[in-house]
């Protein structure tokens, strides 16, 4: 990127880098340590022909959003007048990036030699609410599956509900930090629960459950928001019996019986009885899992 500040013995601008990168774009045999770290004038080398090898650049380009808006956006007054864009937003930003031209590359800090020998430029646009859920649970490694892990480890169940999972993805897309925010968000939600869980372990099985031993962790529309802690179900309130509850008194709508519960600040259940069931109430049979 360009500085304000022209220096002649510190490239701020990485200009240099820029240059050497033209002789390898254009395909040339280049040496390349074998061993990485810093140079070592005795070390070996592999020769690289990059005549055939396809080169993609990419990266955050931030700042690139209001070169281009002030370009695109024109200022006027009166009835009808074009009202400034929101930049912060990830809508606005994408359809300024896909509006992006050489030019304002160019004022961003690359060379154009360096611009020239990519011919096309795409953009992306930022996530929605539905597809941070889906890196929330769909992929091999997700944060979800891995809490599930985490806490099965001491002998506890965790869940999170479809108004949770919205309610985590409603708060990345608000602090603008996209998927890689959602990990900050989770451990923020559940850092009380990971140290009470060890503290207080359970058995997965109610019938062995003790009576102040967590048996599973719900994070339900409210805790994923952050108005209180997620709920923790102790002794022979197992996720369950929670959820026959749910299908009992919520026609199986998890978030809204969660609303309906009287919870203290750590996450108990202060008071079970919902209308004229209690979960203590719930067959045995349906309490096992």
């Amino acid at each position: 990127r360009k500085s304000e500040n022209v220096s002649i013995t510190r490239d701020v601008s990485g200009e240099g880098v820029q240059q050497a990168l033209l002789k390898i774009l254009e395909g040339a045999t280049v040496n390349v340590p074998k061993d990485g770290g810093r140079k070592n004038p005795r070390g070996d080398f592999i020769k690289i022909d990059t005549t055939n090898i396809l080169f993609i650049c990419g990266g955050a380009f931030a700042g690139l959003e209001h070169i281009i808006d002030n370009r695109v956006a024109r200022s006027s007054i009166g009835f009808g007048a074009n009202l400034p864009t929101n930049l912060k937003d990830g809508n606005v930003q994408g359809s300024r990036f896909q509006a992006a031209e050489p030019g304002d590359l160019v004022s961003f800090g690359l060379i154009p030699e360096f611009i020239g020998r990519f011919p096309l430029v795409v953009s992306t646009t930022a996530l929605d609410e539905g597809q941070l859920c889906q890196v929330l649970t769909e992929p091999k490694n997700a944060l979800i599956k891995q809490y599930k892990y985490l806490f099965a480890l001491s002998g506890c169940e965790f869940h999170i509900t479809e108004g949770g999972l919205n309610a985590v993805a409603s708060q990345a897309r608000a602090k603008n930090t996209g998927a890689r925010g959602l990990r900050s968000i989770l451990e923020k939600i559940l850092l009380h629960a990971m140290f009470d869980v060890p503290s207080a372990a359970g058995a997965l099985d109610a019938d062995t459950a003790d009576e102040d031993a967590i048996t599973a962790v719900v994070v339900d529309e409210l805790a994923g928001s952050g108005l209180r802690q997620p709920l923790l179900l102790r002794g022979g309130v197992t996720l369950e019996a929670l959820k026959a509850l749910a299908d009992a008194e919520a026609d199986g709508d998890l978030d809204c019986l969660t609303s309906r519960l009287q919870v203290d600040d750590d996450g108990n259940i202060a008071a079970p009885d919902i209308g004229s069931v209690t979960i203590f109430d719930v067959p045995q049979q349906q309490m096992a899992i």
